[in-house]
């Protein structure tokens, strides 16, 4: 790419713009990192309590309760 009169006409210009739109993306940043722990839900038990795979609280990983569980059939995982 050869570097014209143009490109750096454009390269000029866009500069003052990022430099206007930088402390609006930081504070939008630091309000979204803010927020997040109001957003996110509270926590409910233990990881000890809880199904990894669909979130029941009535069985743990790995119980074959789970009807997100994966199973055998045929002698292939599904």
């Amino acid at each position: 790419m050869t570097l014209s009169r143009r490109h750096v006409l454009r390269l000029a210009m866009a500069v003052p713009i990022g430099l206007a739109v930088t402390p609006l993306a930081v504070t939008y940043g630091r309000a979204m990192k803010s927020m997040a722990g109001q957003v996110r839900p509270k926590p409910s038990g233990t990881s000890a309590s809880r199904c990894a795979v669909c979130g029941s609280a009535d069985h743990a990983m790995l119980d074959p309760k789970c009807p997100m569980g994966r199973t055998v059939w045929r002698g292939r995982v599904g």
